[in-house]
């Protein structure tokens, strides 16, 4: 092996080191820089399942909401259908303004 480290061994012409230089602060920055850069990307990561889960939450309560004013709409048609219908505003026309239908006497044919 200490054949490999020497100057006509395997490894001449390239730089070889045994320790690291301890003046040799670009090691730190670059570890440094990946441990940001990792945080970031849980960070981005976090926050899109956060805004998924949220939205979904808000999807779920919007739906709720929808289902409530459909159900509210069907009973305000049945409620107008019922307003509207011809036996009742026959009966409210008789009791409170007294008008009945006409007599045969009554109705006038135009020509």
């Amino acid at each position: 092996m200490a054949h490999a480290v020497t100057r006509g061994g395997i490894l001449r012409g390239q730089d070889v080191r045994a320790r690291r230089d301890p003046g040799d602060a670009g090691f730190l920055y670059l570890a440094f820089a990946s441990v940001i850069v990792m945080g970031a990307v849980v960070f981005v990561c976090l926050w899109s399942r956060l805004t998924v889960v949220n939205l979904g939450y808000e999807i779920s309560r919007l739906n709720e909401t929808r289902a409530q004013a459909l159900e509210t709409n069907k009973r305000f048609r049945l409620e107008l259908m019922g307003l509207k219908s011809p036996g009742r505003l026959e009966k409210i026309a008789a009791e409170e303004f007294g008008l009945r239908y006409p007599s045969p006497e009554q109705i006038v044919h135009i020509k």
